[in-house]
């Protein structure tokens, strides 16, 4: 993100930040934090990078992150012809919630009304999408949240992360168990790494290439990498490979064949048993699936 403007931050006494950024271009480096991170993202049309997913969001996104959890945010064209990136009467912004794990007492998220909340705290540890009305929900309460001091802004983020705590309107964005246990020195090499492989996933990745990003030799990045992320390279990249290619399913503008090149795969073949690997069903039947949620959903009949 290039804020153009940015509200000034809080005092060190508040239990946490609230910020809102307004947008010019979404334009976010690979990062993470020690801190929890709520962050509602109102821009027309971008990618989301989350752990090892990349997708592609419409309209808004919204998202809970746990801490030392790496992502990124960027500008991606529209289908049909660029958007205009200048940001007329600053309508694009991000509204972002930091707090730590200390934010309350240590024993706070521990007493038997808070167990709930202290699950999805574990959960966010692979990211989590928020969508449907608990999305609008939790939008406005951020809103709010820029409104209000004292107690009340304690009372709105407590109320944010009991409906996070509740709805079934999540899904969680990344696999488990790729970025445990980094000491600092790791975190930087990885990020670089990390960095090089998400601009380039959808591309054949050279294992020297990637090696020289890390200053090691292919035989000691490839030692390197698997011991850090669970994964060797390739199982890495068809990750990512594979969660592009269930975004773009999604959005059912692309036959399955486009979709096989786009997301970096050279044979449709490899392309759908990796799928299959990894999803349990074929990419037709993801599509399949999809279509049947979304004519359910829209066949349902509205509430009075």
């Amino acid at each position: 993100m290039k804020p153009i403007y940015a509200k000034p931050p809080i005092g060190n006494r508040a239990a946490f930040q609230v910020r809102k950024d307004y947008l010019d271009v979404l334009d976010t480096k690979w990062h993470y934090h020690s801190e929890f991170e709520l962050a509602y993202i109102s821009y027309p049309y971008g990618k989301r990078i989350a752990g090892n997913s990349v997708a592609l969001f419409e309209d808004d996104d919204l998202v809970f992150y746990g801490p030392n959890f790496p992502h990124a945010w960027a500008h991606e064209p529209k289908e049909g012809g660029e958007q205009s990136t200048y940001n007329n009467g600053l309508s694009h912004y991000a509204i972002v919630v930091h707090f730590s794990a200390s934010c309350f007492d240590d024993s706070f998220f521990s007493i038997p009304e808070m167990v709930a909340i202290q699950t999805v705290l574990q959960r966010s540890a692979r990211g989590l999408l928020v969508y449907g009305e608990s999305r609008q929900r939790i939008a406005q309460w951020m809103k709010e949240l820029l409104e209000h001091t004292g107690a009340k802004r304690v009372i709105l983020l407590l109320q944010i992360l009991e409906e996070l705590s509740r709805t079934p309107e999540t899904n969680l964005l990344s696999s488990a168990g790729y970025w445990d246990n980094l000491n600092e020195h790791d975190m930087v090499r990885m990020s670089g790494i990390y960095e090089y492989i998400t601009q380039n996933f959808t591309k054949d990745i050279a294992l020297e290439d990637i090696a020289a990003q890390a200053h090691i030799s292919p035989s000691a990045f490839c030692r390197y990498f698997k011991a850090r992320t669970k994964r060797t390279l390739k199982e890495f990249v068809n990750d990512l490979r594979i969660n592009y290619a269930c975004q773009l399913l999604e959005e059912n503008r692309h036959s399955i064949t486009q979709i096989c090149f786009e997301a970096g795969f050279n044979n449709i073949s490899n392309f759908n048993r990796r799928f299959k690997e990894m999803k349990g069903i074929t990419p037709q039947q993801y599509r399949m699936n999809i279509r049947n949620i979304y004519n359910k959903v829209t066949a349902a009949p509205s509430q009075p």
